[in-house]
């Protein structure tokens, strides 16, 4: 019988994950990857550029280029924007996440683009196991969307230059050290969209602790010298930030997605705007054939679940209290949306849970859980295994290849 050869293992975000038997895998405590208490968290925000950024897309002849795109209109033109990469974004967050763990964590080694595929960031942001010499590959469950720039590049570009200085002769090299280089200027708005699935709340804290803290230190550019940085955009003194949380992963409020093609910034406001506004959400479910009742509660920190009782599958209820909206069928709680700076605040709470995580978790036990959820879906314990159609003979051999 021929012997089937060795391939790396993709993790998936399934819960509870399954090995290729049927068996039921470990299920983690330390990791969301296939743990019992997990949520999928949906964060939606707009930033204003407030300074001078670039999202460094090459050089061309002198001239440093930020990334930008064009978009098609509904009525078939072409806008040109500009483009804040998803890969862009997660990078810089990934290298703030383990600055926070270095504090804690020196059990490995682990950088980009040396990742060691054992620490808790590795498990959440994800490796490939070809690269790493492991025997599975782990999908990041944090997805960063691609944003467009609410202006286009004729209103939101500049090109500045740069000529290179010799501090102790007080002069310039001329012609000759001038490089130019473009940067996106202050005032421009990006729509930013991060899923994050099947996470722990210690994950959740670990993405909450670079989003903040990224803006707080302008880390969100690729320029030397454009270090102006972003902000939350505000509105009615409440920043356009929304945080949705489902145990379930299922969000009858959609996410406020604002087109590619849209330069009206009032109208990108507005679109934010409704989503935070409990009457604008109970329209829009009504419109979708749902009976919507609201229902003005006490402030609560967390969203309580009821008894559950029979009603028609039609029939929602909107409970609102201080920054929150929870959205509630048959007195079950299938999500919440929080708003403003209770958004803010839910943010700031998960990063210090995330802080603790890390100071006092134990390497060992960490490495011990991971250890056995690899164990169970490891290519080698698929081959050693043997199957109905090719008997006890399954052996493996030959190099392992990454498969998607």
């Amino acid at each position: 019988m021929a012997r089937k050869p060795k391939s790396t293992r993709t993790v998936s975000a399934e819960t509870p994950q399954q090995a290729d038997g049927g068996q039921t895998l470990p299920v983690t405590e330390l990791t969301g990857v296939n743990a019992s208490n997990i949520k999928t968290v949906l964060v939606s925000a707009i930033v204003e550029v407030t300074g001078q950024v670039r999202f460094g897309d090459g050089t061309d002849v002198g001239l440093t280029v930020t990334e930008t795109d064009m978009v098609i209109s509904p009525d078939g033109n072409q806008v040109h924007k500009l483009i804040w990469a998803g890969s862009k974004r997660r990078g810089v967050d990934r290298r703030t996440i383990h600055e926070l763990r270095d504090q804690h964590w020196n059990d490995t080694t682990c950088y980009i683009p040396n990742l060691c595929g054992e620490c808790p960031v590795c498990w959440l942001y994800g490796f490939t196991g070809t690269t790493q010499q492991k025997e599975i590959n782990a999908k990041s469950r944090v997805l960063y969307a691609t944003s467009v720039s609410v202006e286009e590049v004729q209103k939101g570009l500049n090109v500045h230059s740069r000529n290179q200085v010799d501090e102790k002769a007080q002069t310039t090299a001329g012609a000759a050290g001038i490089h130019e280089e473009q940067v996106i200027v202050a005032g421009v708005h990006f729509p930013t969209y991060t899923a994050l699935m099947h996470v722990l709340d210690w994950e959740i804290g670990a993405f909450a602790h670079a989003l903040l803290e990224n803006i707080n230190s302008n880390r969100y550019t690729a320029a030397s010298r454009g270090q102006g940085g972003m902000k939350f955009v505000e509105h009615a003194g409440k920043p356009l930030l929304l945080v949705d949380e489902s145990a379930q992963g299922v969000f009858p409020l959609t996410a406020p997605k604002i087109a590619g093609w849209e330069t009206d910034w009032q109208q990108t406001k507005e679109v934010f705007q409704a989503a935070m506004n409990v009457q604008e959400l109970k329209r829009a479910l009504e419109a979708q054939g749902f009976t919507v009742n609201i229902e003005q509660v006490a402030n609560t920190s967390e969203p309580e679940t009821e008894e559950q009782t029979s009603q028609p599958t039609n029939q929602l209820s909107l409970e609102e209290s201080a920054g929150m909206i929870t959205v509630k069928q048959n007195g079950q709680v299938v999500m919440t949306r929080y708003v403003g700076e209770r958004a803010l605040g839910y943010l700031r709470e998960k990063q210090l849970t995330a802080k603790q995580q890390f100071m006092t978790l134990q390497a060992d036990k960490f490495r011990e859980e991971i250890d056995q959820y690899i164990a169970a879906i490891s290519p080698k314990q698929k081959a050693s295994t043997p199957s109905a159609e090719e008997g006890e003979d399954t052996g493996s051999g030959g190099d392992d290849s990454a498969t998607e």
